[in-house]
């Protein structure tokens, strides 16, 4: 399973501090609940994009849980599941920030992640319904943008709202975001 972190750190930050050395695992295991079940696992590798140009290599803290056997990856807020742009940086690309020299960069992805979000629409109407507010029967990918961003804020909460309590995020619904049958035997 995944679960998004809160942080202030940068990606530089999380990087060079090794921060993925001193992420805890959550309190109750995301999948079967139980208090005090995870155990460190281990990493994983990723990249994500800085605030300027570059692609960062960061690790992904991981956790075990003892009783259902299932792990969980903490990924922290700054990055988007299996997204490789920074949150922050597609948040500015799909409000129109096109100035920034970031969302310059990398706008043929960011473009392609707002067709994706598109097309993921649907299922985040079905998921989410009007959890985030009102939204008409013909709410455009825009409209629930809008909505988002006013309850939440940040992409980077709203990723987690949509991850945390509706098993989902903007692009997609991805098995790791999903409940798990325990690996008990």
């Amino acid at each position: 399973m995944q679960r998004i972190i809160s942080t202030s750190l940068t990606p530089e930050q999380y990087a060079e501090g090794s921060y993925h050395k001193q992420v805890q695992p959550p309190r109750d295991c995301p999948n079967c609940a139980q208090p005090h079940a995870l155990e460190a696992l281990g990493y994983y590798s990723r990249f994500i994009t800085q605030s300027v140009a570059a692609v960062l290599e960061i690790w992904i803290r991981r956790f075990l849980c003892r009783h259902c056997r299932i792990s969980v990856s903490c990924l922290p807020e700054f990055a988007q599941p299996y997204r490789l742009v920074n949150t922050q940086t597609v948040e500015a690309g799909f409000e129109g920030q096109n100035a920034r020299p970031d969302v310059q960069r990398w706008e043929s992805l960011i473009g392609a992640y707002g067709r994706r979000f598109q097309k993921h629409l649907p299922d985040l109407l079905r998921r989410g319904g009007c959890a985030f507010g009102p939204l008409a029967p013909t709410a455009t990918a825009s409209d629930f943008w809008r909505q988002l961003l006013r309850r939440c804020g940040r992409l980077s909460v709203a990723t987690q709202e949509l991850v945390h309590r509706f098993a989902t995020c903007l692009f997609g619904t991805y098995r790791c975001h999903q409940r798990q049958p325990s690996r008990v035997k």
